[in-house]
């Protein structure tokens, strides 16, 4: 056991380190110059979503990244945002060996880096033969952060109990400075954000009714912040205390979350903060890149009890 834990460890630190990459190249080329003319274009529709030029881009890093890093010690296939089949990551010796089971978004957030009014996140997950998102093992996720910005947070977990948490300060010479994520510890919801995610026209009123009375006499707040890692993150790091995202329910045409939007759900979980799924139950949703999510991530139990015993029945 002891043995299995340091490998896990050991690949969730690798994750990171490709989603520095990933970073990195993004950063880079915005800050020599500007972002590049295609990457604000959709050049292809796949995989779940418009893959935007800066996807495309991530992409490469984050594919070639993982076969430099992951693919002799844990070989498997890589499920990705933007591409309909899975990717392979090396090939497992013996035949027989259990493989790992990749799931990625390169640029989770693309829309709001775009207009550089958010920061998009690398996120990337990893489990044994995994099949559902609870079968994931270790997770990372990697901050990209807007060019105002000066640091960039980079965590990475594994189920055991290890958490890694650094503030990557971007100056021309980088640094990184460990930090912890600690979400919100106490019950107390009033002047804290509480965010029913609702990010297109055409469902704001049947999302709202229903945030209404979840949330009827107390006084948070909405972070409409278009990127489900970035709102998970926010729940982890104590900025944020619950998230509730029951679109595929209350808007079935609109953007949903996809499994790669929580590809770092473990980095979250690690933390302390509960992430299951809606109606409330296990994150029991097949990794593809089709599937809609509803999901619902709180601060601590406290808070999850009271919230809980608030959520109106969803339509079937």
């Amino acid at each position: 056991m002891m043995q299995d834990s340091i490998s896990t460890e050991a690949l969730a630190r690798q994750l990171a380190e490709v989603g520095r990459e990933v970073r990195e190249l993004l950063r880079s080329t915005a800050v020599h110059g500007a972002q590049l003319d295609t990457d604000r274009q959709v050049v292809r529709t796949e995989g779940g979503d418009d893959v935007f030029g800066v996807d495309a881009r991530a992409e490469e890093v984050l594919i070639a990244g993982l076969r430099r890093r992951c693919a002799e010690r844990w070989p498997g296939v890589l499920v990705m945002e933007g591409f309909d089949e899975p990717i392979p990551i090396g090939i497992p010796v013996p035949a027989a060996a259990p493989t790992w089971t990749y799931l990625a978004d390169p640029v989770d957030g693309t829309r709001g880096y775009l207009a550089g009014s958010h920061s998009a996140w690398v996120l990337i997950g990893a489990g044994r033969s995994a099949k559902v998102l609870e079968d994931l093992e270790v997770g990372a996720a990697v901050e990209i952060p807007t060019l105002r910005a000066g640091i960039a947070m980079v965590a990475c977990a594994d189920t055991s109990g290890f958490l890694s948490v650094q503030e990557d300060v971007l100056t021309a010479e980088s640094t990184s400075l460990q930090r912890e994520l600690i979400p919100k510890a106490d019950a107390d919801l009033e002047r804290s954000f509480v965010t029913v995610v609702r990010l297109l026209p055409g469902g704001h009123a049947a999302i709202g009714s229903w945030a209404d009375d979840v949330l009827q006499g107390l006084e948070v707040y909405d972070d409409m912040y278009p990127c489900s890692g970035g709102q998970l993150m926010a729940v982890a790091s104590g900025a944020a205390s619950a998230v509730l995202d029951p679109r595929p329910f209350l808007h079935p045409e609109g953007f949903h979350t996809h499994p790669y939007d929580l590809a770092a759900f473990v980095v979250a979980r690690a933390a302390g903060v509960i992430v299951e799924a809606l109606p409330p139950g296990p994150l029991l949703f097949p990794i593809d890149t089709s599937t809609p999510v509803a999901w619902a991530a709180y601060a601590n139990e406290q808070i999850a009890a009271q919230l809980r015993d608030r959520l109106p029945k969803l339509p079937t």
